[in-house]
């Protein structure tokens, strides 16, 4: 009994972080629009950047980094199996909100939060990395790939645990699965808005 209420009450908790719908609200409260309708469809960072503003979408970025962190720190000295959990539920409910009627983001920065709480070494070398990308390309989308990578890279380097290192792993497969899942009806809207996939934004 007392290991099905850990289960239910970590995952509960991973969802609540992971399902306050901060894009949403940012496109709502700042713009006026509605960002599962808007640009690409997703209620997430990058969607944030184009079409409500770059620095609404670094916001965005941070406080959705925010959320995957505090799971991480929650959790990160639990078994592992609860850190799995924790982890599990935070990009479900970054992809399924209650609140928005399960339609959400891919939790690509949640899940590059949690990461970086468990691995901070490693983080931290991944961002200087993605500050270099960021000043070279000035695209979003490539940035957030790189510091994402390299964390994973990274991170045997400095030590840190395998199986962790795979829970993370699996957060990101979570992510990557969403991506799938959502690619219909995300292509259905940027024919609608004339959103440029590759650069990102709304083609004039």
């Amino acid at each position: 009994m007392e290991t099905t209420w850990t289960v239910l009450s970590t995952a509960l908790v991973a969802y609540a972080l992971g399902s306050f719908p901060t894009a949403y609200l940012v496109g709502r409260l700042a713009r006026g629009i509605d960002l599962r309708t808007a640009g690409e469809g997703n209620v997430g960072a990058r969607n944030t950047f184009h079409e409500v503003g770059p620095w609404w979408g670094v916001g965005v970025t941070a406080l959705d980094m925010g959320k995957g962190a505090a799971v991480a720190l929650l959790y990160g000295r639990s078994p592992l199996w609860q850190l799995a959990v924790g982890a599990a539920f935070l990009v479900i409910g970054h992809a399924y909100p209650v609140w928005l009627r399960f339609v959400g983001g891919k939790g690509l920065a949640s899940a590059g939060g949690f990461s970086v709480a468990l691995f901070p070494w490693s983080g931290l070398v991944a961002a200087g990395a993605g500050g270099v990308a960021w000043l070279l390309t000035r695209r979003f989308l490539p940035t957030l790939v790189i510091v994402a990578v390299l964390i994973f890279a990274c991170a045997p380097l400095f030590g840190y645990e395998w199986p962790v290192i795979l829970v993370a792993l699996g957060a990101f497969a979570l992510v990557a699965l969403k991506r799938v899942v959502d690619e219909p009806r995300m292509r259905r809207i940027e024919a609608e808005t004339g959103w440029d996939r590759v650069r990102g934004g709304t083609r004039p």
